[in-house]
């Protein structure tokens, strides 16, 4: 009696190699997904979760946002952007809430974050390696964005350089 073996072919089985955004390492796979709010309408989209296997990681999860998705903030790249062009022009809170669709409170806070954000993103895209086209590097432009905005959020490496007296 002959054994057999059932194998994928490579076309029936899409594979894409994601790298940890802490460490780079190809060392990763999925860990479920959770809800998240899409940004430009009211529908619910499923983000993939994945555990990073290297020993080397300071972190052990991570997912990958689809693009547009801005972490920590719950906006989209496009909804700031926006925000930060009616705030160049005058537009009062209000008005910004209005034109964007949301309450006066989240307007404020968007506001506010466009201010600090727009001065980060001008600097940025002139030296950063994800260059001036974030869409195309969007991993690589998250990961700069959250450790730059919220930097309690990554784990701070010991220095690798010894301090002699």
């Amino acid at each position: 009696m002959k054994e057999s073996i059932i194998r994928n072919q490579s076309s029936a089985k899409e594979k894409q190699q994601v790298l940890c955004c802490h460490c780079s390492s190809s060392l990763t796979i999925r860990n479920g997904t959770y809800p998240r709010n899409h940004p430009r309408d009211d529908t619910e989209i499923r983000v993939q979760r994945y555990l990073c296997k290297s020993p080397l990681c300071p972190w052990k999860s991570f997912s990958v946002l689809p693009e547009s998705m801005m972490p920590v903030v719950r906006q989209s790249f496009e909804t700031i952007c926006c925000c930060a062009a009616l705030v160049t022009t005058g537009m009062n809170q209000a008005q910004t809430a209005r034109f964007l669709g949301c309450t006066r409170g989240v307007a404020k806070r968007l506001r506010i974050f466009c201010q600090k954000f727009m001065p980060w993103f001008s600097r940025e895209k002139t030296v950063a390696e994800w260059g001036p086209d974030p869409p195309s590097f969007w991993p690589d432009f998250t990961r700069d964005f959250s450790q730059s905005f919220f930097p309690g959020r990554w784990v701070k490496l010991p220095s690798t350089q010894n301090i002699h007296c």
